[in-house]
């Protein structure tokens, strides 16, 4: 194939002696008006009306090429190559809120190469209990290229915070849609590397309350992004999933997919003889199965469990959230904010409501310390029925389910209650909170250092302190500039302990604002 003087010209090999020449205007390429040179008889068998019909299997056998530039009729690109992108979403701080729960109901990337899909149904997700984190919402195969931006809708949300002067929970509305045009500070270019997606949802820049009372929202995120094997494989900035909570959907070979009830997909993982296993195995995991996943993401796309940690059977549920008051003698009866959850009789709706955490004496507690190093620490942690706090947050699990109705029933200083929770086991859970430090924050250094909390900190008025000892260790992920400069407004990722009457906390994380 060539073009001359505004025209393609084309050779093609037909069952006929010689070849055959075709015409085709160069300004469009598809036209059907062709003029050519053909054998007379067959030119003779050959009507206009059929000359469009023809042209097709008569260009299959054409072989040669155009220009760069030309727009003949050549075939289609092919579509562009895709990658594996792991998209997770976390929350900066807003200090005065308990919890707050939003339906994402759509999701996209916009790039080089169009548009990716992230979220195309509506997706509920707890912000609060990501103060600090990030949990994975979805695993996409995304054309490379180059990426510029996102755009995100939110259906409505639902926020539990602590009014300063009833120093009571209270729950608002606020409705949607809500639609966030999310503009990336540096394009991000996809390759053929697997790599993860941040979105941060800056609730404090997000959320905005009215002379009446009334909240308000414009969705505002900070995006980061990190390839697979460029740091550390725990990290969430390069792909790591950590205490990802869910059901076990389906189990095959050695892989299982695990549901969540704050994810847009179903996530499947891969096992090794690396994988620890707790409570469970590989050959014992079932359907229904309620467990905690830690994993990598691989250099194929693939996500590499290297914990599996199972909490209870089919049938028995788990939540997660903040206590918000405890009462009784030992063992205590507690009021807990929801923010995570899973299993029996648990639903989306329950986030950002309250629920009752029922303790018996067989209640058995622990310190959830995966990835936080507890070595060397001055003081000893203790979580039992007679150290638990109003502003720690736990994650009960019960056999029975989570129950609706009765002594859950009502509201919570104004708030919605969703039921209650029979707690055969309770867990302490690592928490964020924000402040500034009273001394300079080095990446690797042990140490420890006063967080002061600001004043609409809604940890500050649960509990009456305006401080926390936080403990840096050696295992402790300093994020973001390192140093970090005394004074500088900070969060601070970790499990909490109330010791000598001081609040103490075991840092995971910390990083600027």
């Amino acid at each position: 194939m060539a073009h001359f003087d505004g025209w393609i010209k084309v050779f093609c090999k037909t069952n006929e002696p010689g070849p055959m020449l075709l015409l085709l205007p160069l300004e469009n390429a598809m036209s059907t008006q062709i003029l050519g040179f053909i054998p007379r008889r067959t030119a003779l068998k050959i009507t206009s009306a059929c000359l469009a019909v023809l042209l097709l299997p008569v260009l299959s056998g054409c072989s040669g090429g155009s220009s760069a530039g030309s727009t003949g009729a050549s075939s289609s690109p092919a579509s562009a190559t895709k990658t594996a992108v792991q998209i997770n979403m976390g929350d900066s701080p807003a200090d005065w809120m308990l919890a707050f729960s939003m339906n994402i109901t759509s999701m996209s990337l916009t790039g080089n190469n169009g548009s990716a899909t992230v979220v195309s149904t509506s997706v509920p997700t707890e912000m609060m209990h990501l103060m600090g984190t990030m949990q994975p919402l979805a695993m996409i195969n995304v054309p490379q290229g180059t990426y510029t931006g996102a755009s995100v809708t939110i259906g409505s949300a639902t926020v539990m915070y602590m009014d300063p002067t009833t120093k009571a929970p209270v729950q608002a509305t606020i409705p949607g849609p809500m639609t966030g045009t999310v503009n990336f500070s540096s394009p991000i270019t996809v390759g053929s590397t697997p790599m993860a997606m941040g979105f941060d949802l800056d609730l404090a820049s997000s959320v905005t309350s009215g002379s009446n009372g009334s909240l308000t929202m414009n969705p505002v995120f900070h995006v980061t992004s990190g390839t697979q094997g460029s740091g550390n494989p725990m990290d969430f900035e390069d792909g790591g999933i950590q205490q990802m909570m869910g059901s076990v959907s389906s189990v095959s070979g050695s892989s299982f997919t695990m549901s969540s009830m704050q994810a847009a997909q179903n996530f499947t993982f891969e096992t090794n003889p690396s994988t620890v296993f707790d409570g469970t195995s590989m050959s014992s995991m079932s359907s229904g199965m309620l467990a905690i996943v830690d994993a990598t993401l691989q250099s194929d796309g693939s996500l590499l469990a290297t914990k599996v940690q199972s909490m209870i059977g089919s049938g028995g549920m788990m939540g997660g959230g903040m206590i918000t008051a405890v009462s009784g003698q030992s063992p205590p009866s507690l009021t807990m904010v929801m923010q995570n959850g899973v299993g029996a009789g648990m639903m989306s709706s329950y986030f950002a409501e309250g629920a009752t955490i029922d303790l018996s004496g067989s209640t058995t507690y622990d310190i959830d310390d995966d990835g936080i190093d507890m070595s060397g620490l001055p003081f000893t942690p203790t979580f039992d029925a007679n150290h638990i706090y109003p502003g720690q947050s736990v994650m009960p699990i019960s056999s029975s389910g989570m129950m609706s109705g009765g002594m859950g029933g009502g509201m919570m200083g104004g708030s919605a209650m969703a039921g209650s929770i029979t707690a055969s086991q309770i867990a302490l859970e690592p928490e964020g909170l924000t402040g500034t430090a009273s001394a300079s924050i080095s990446s690797g250094a042990t140490t420890s250092f006063t967080l002061t909390l600001p004043q609409q900190s809604a940890f500050k008025t649960l509990t009456n302190a305006p401080t926390v000892t936080v403990f840096q260790q050696p295992q402790t992920i300093v994020s973001g500039t390192s140093p970090i400069a005394s004074g500088t407004a900070m969060h601070a990722f970790g499990l909490l302990f109330y010791d000598g009457g001081q609040w103490k906390m075991v840092a995971e994380r910390i990083g600027a604002n």
